[in-house]
């Protein structure tokens, strides 16, 4: 049975190394260089950049990427981050600096010194609903894509349902509430839930519907880690994985049609790069996976309706960077400034990760929401003078976190939307997935035709690196129960495979 894979992305890897697992002849292609998307990690000037995700969790003991490390016997270059520690520091208007710490006891006392008790009913009650959550989340199949995902639905929800059968009329109301309806009266308090949904939701606290805030502000408490090497390590470890399990992962094979027949799709047509670029192939398959977004997929259906992106969805002004070592103040590796001007993401590599740059020198990203409309129709002079002006105005906001930036930086490149669609291919640079305003705004992983899944941020359970894990076993599922097949079972002991990681390669270099 073959099964061709369209892009690298980490939800397409992980739908890929799972069904390559289970003895499916798995290709999976990719128009770039590296895999993992806007998940990626890519190389300039002797320096490993983030091109656009750089929070990464689910490395609990029930974490998507502790139950991918047991079942494909892999090991992810990580450093899990311990209860206490501070992942990240928000700055408000007022100078205030808020930070996030692992663990929700040391979140409550962080939250109340810097608001007060006021906000102690606002995080029982997001611990509530994230506790009852994550406890029907893993594998949670919604909105089923068909009668046997309807089933275990059923079957999953109706016993959860009955354990909180106290709680239920308040979750189903939180179906329609806003985050911000739980919310004190608290100005400063809500700027800081606005910042923290902008980037986990792609919408404020006021958009938000309350269910996914509560599980979005639970990321602190969901595992994370850093990524030694970048993001892109995860990716790269999962492609490692589907090429040990006998699959194939081709760079510059970039798919530009379906090839349709009786309302099945039969094979890819594929534009080639590098030594063969000009060159164009058919490869044909039984079914066929898309880690592409609706719009993407539409445009490659012949003489089909195209699908634009939705209108209140995000782009991404990257301003990625070298500093030196010594001019990064103490203080956690992902910093937000929610003051005046643009709310500013800035990520910082690990100190001492020789996999991202020489010693002394300390990469940075910080990132922007941008509408896709402002980066339309510009001419070529006009587009290089508005990038040239946004760097100016991010590369100001980082200066707010770390004084003396703009005159020490090493280096700096500025990305737009049309920077990652050039890169990804990903429609007019969409990013982030759906604002996830209303429960049904993220679609099943269904396509038209019967052979085809989609996979990626914008399929249940939406944004982030997990949750698109988390869709790459859902879709391996779907695929595996139409054939009849069950998923391989995990390693009994959790040992990692032997293969190497990128950890182990730069320390036998």
């Amino acid at each position: 049975m073959k099964v061709v894979v369209i892009g690298a992305g980490v939800g397409g890897l992980t739908t890929a190394a799972l069904l390559a697992q289970a003895g499916l002849e798995v290709t999976v292609l990719e128009h770039h260089t590296y895999p993992g998307g806007s998940a990626g990690t890519f190389w300039h000037r002797g320096f490993r950049f983030d091109a656009g995700a750089t929070l990464l969790a689910g490395f609990d003991e029930a974490g998507v990427f502790t139950r991918l490390e047991r079942r494909l016997g892999v090991r992810f270059p990580v450093r899990r981050l311990a209860q206490g520690q501070t992942l990240m520091e928000v700055w408000l208007p007022d100078g205030r600096v808020v930070p996030r710490p692992v663990g929700r006891a040391h979140e409550l006392e962080a939250q109340e010194q810097a608001f007060g008790r006021g906000v102690r009913g606002f995080w029982a009650w997001q611990a509530r609903r994230a506790e009852a959550l994550w406890g029907l989340a893993q594998g949670l199949p919604f909105p089923p894509a068909n009668a046997q995902e309807l089933r275990r639905l059923l079957h999953k929800g109706l016993p959860w349902a009955l354990g909180h059968l106290a709680d239920l009329p308040g979750i189903l109301a939180d179906l329609l509430r806003r985050t911000a309806a739980h919310a004190p009266a608290n100005p400063a308090f809500r700027r800081f839930l606005d910042a923290q949904l902008l980037i986990a939701a792609q919408t404020d606290a006021g958009g938000t519907y309350a269910l996914f805030g509560a599980a979005a502000l639970d990321l602190p408490h969901r595992g994370p880690a850093m990524p030694l090497g970048g993001m892109g390590a995860v990716a790269e470890t999962l492609a490692e994985a589907v090429r040990r399990y006998g699959g194939r992962v081709l760079y510059r094979h970039r798919v530009e049609r379906l090839w349709l027949r009786r309302g099945r799709v039969v094979g890819v047509e594929v534009a080639l790069g590098g030594r063969r670029r000009g060159e164009r192939e058919v490869l044909e398959a039984d079914l066929f996976i898309a880690n592409l977004t609706p719009g993407d997929l539409a445009a490659l259906v012949p003489e089909g309706p195209q699908q634009p992106p939705p209108a209140d969805a995000w782009g991404a002004f990257m301003l990625h960077a070298v500093v030196p070592e010594g001019l990064v103040p103490p203080g956690a590796p992902y910093r937000q400034w929610a003051g005046a001007g643009e709310w500013t993401f800035v990520s910082l590599a690990e100190p001492g990760d020789s996999l991202r740059g020489p010693a002394g020198l300390r990469v940075l990203s910080a990132s922007v929401h941008t509408r896709l409309a402002e980066w339309q129709g510009l001419g070529k002079e006009a587009y290089q003078a508005q990038k040239q002006a946004w760097q100016e105005r991010v590369a100001r906001q980082v200066e707010r976190l770390i004084p003396g930036f703009r005159a020490s930086a090493a280096l700096l490149l500025g990305a737009t939307p049309r920077t990652y669609w050039f890169y990804t291919r990903r429609q007019s640079g969409w990013v982030g997935g759906y604002p996830q305003v209303h429960p049904f705004r993220t679609p099943s992983p269904r396509t038209p035709f019967p052979n085809l899944w989609r996979v990626g941020e914008t399929i249940f359970p939406g944004q982030s690196v997990p949750a698109v894990a988390m869709g790459g076993e859902r879709v391996a599922a779907l695929v595996l129960a139409r054939l009849g097949l069950e998923p391989a079972a995990p390693f009994a002991d959790g040992a990692a495979h032997p293969g190497c990681s990128l950890q182990d390669r730069a320390s036998s270099e």
